[in-house]
């Protein structure tokens, strides 16, 4: 497709089983599988795209082995992988089900503009397995949603990225429907609590860096104090909360400054800073100089370097 959205995965020779090995660049593969008289194996390699995945079965069983704990299901089932896990997953033959790949980018992307977005993100970053009458109610639109992005990518028409990234959307409300009741259930087998904290955390700052959120709000968004957020911040990314906020906020400041033809002032508004004396000085205490003379020392330093793919036309 000429928008990016292509397969992220390819058969091996015939000689081997029935199976898929991830290909870069690309952020969104889906496909359906129906019987057959082998097995059905992917195995879930991350690259520099992460990518969450999404198996859904509608007849038979299946297992995953991932993080070194295995974990079988039977159908009806679904099971969610978030991204950065690896592993490998393989359905029995004559199952019915999909397989579907989505980037971290396209995620949060489609997720960042819903108004339970919060409550998506803490879902769709961590495990979840459900099965029976825990997916039994959602099964059918599940489904439906898997299939349209089959047939979107197959086919693509007129609004297609909008068509699919819909779909994306309804496969993670309906994923978090579902889960509310299994909070507690298969990722605590694999993860502890702090990791699941902090990456939600860092969603939150992806979301928010822009708009001056307080550390406090951050915490009870997260529904914790102020003091575990810190204690877990540092345990998992040696820096604290507020300093993770301020590295997402400089690197964004860089980013503009070297691509960007705006004023300095403007990149400082656009960034949630209401004076730009302060994003001065904000930014030169990180960067050791003031924003204008880091523009001019980073484009100096990419002339010497020559035109990169960025410039081509």
């Amino acid at each position: 497709m000429s928008d990016g959205l292509s397969q992220v995965y390819s058969a091996l020779p015939p000689s081997r089983p029935a199976s898929f090995v991830a290909q870069a660049g690309s952020v969104l593969h889906a496909e359906g599988f129906s019987g057959g008289l082998a097995p059905r194996h992917w195995v879930i390699h991350q690259d520099d795209i992460r990518r969450a995945h999404l198996l859904v079965i509608e007849t038979r069983s299946g297992s995953a082995a991932l993080r070194g704990t295995s974990v079988r299901f039977e159908a009806p089932a679904l099971l969610w992988l978030p991204g950065g896990v690896e592993g490998d997953v393989q359905v029995e033959a004559g199952t019915r089900g999909y397989f579907v790949a989505v980037s971290e980018d396209l995620l949060t992307r489609t997720v960042a503009g819903s108004a339970e977005a919060l409550h998506l993100r803490r879902t769709t970053d961590r495990l979840v397995i459900l099965s029976g009458a825990q997916i039994a109610g959602a099964l059918g639109a599940v489904t439906n949603s898997c299939a349209m992005l089959v047939r979107e990518l197959r086919e693509p028409q007129r609004g297609s990225t909008t068509m699919m990234a819909s779909h994306v959307l309804q496969l993670c409300l309906l994923l978090w429907r579902s889960a509310v009741s299994d909070e507690s259930g298969s990722e605590d087998r694999l993860r502890g609590d702090g990791p699941r904290l902090v990456g939600n955390f860092l969603q939150l700052v992806e979301l928010h860096y822009r708009d001056s959120w307080p550390i406090s709000r951050y915490a009870a968004a997260l529904g914790v104090t102020e003091d575990r957020l810190h204690a877990h911040c540092k345990r998992e990314k040696a820096r604290s909360p507020r300093a993770i906020v301020h590295e997402r906020l400089i690197h964004e400041a860089c980013t503009r400054l070297q691509q960007l033809d705006l004023p300095v002032e403007q990149i400082g508004y656009g960034l949630g800073f209401r004076d730009s004396g302060y994003f001065s000085r904000f930014f030169q205490k990180h960067q050791g100089m003031p924003p204008g003379a880091y523009r001019r020392r980073a484009r100096a330093e990419q002339a010497k370097r020559g035109p990169f793919y960025a410039a081509w036309p």
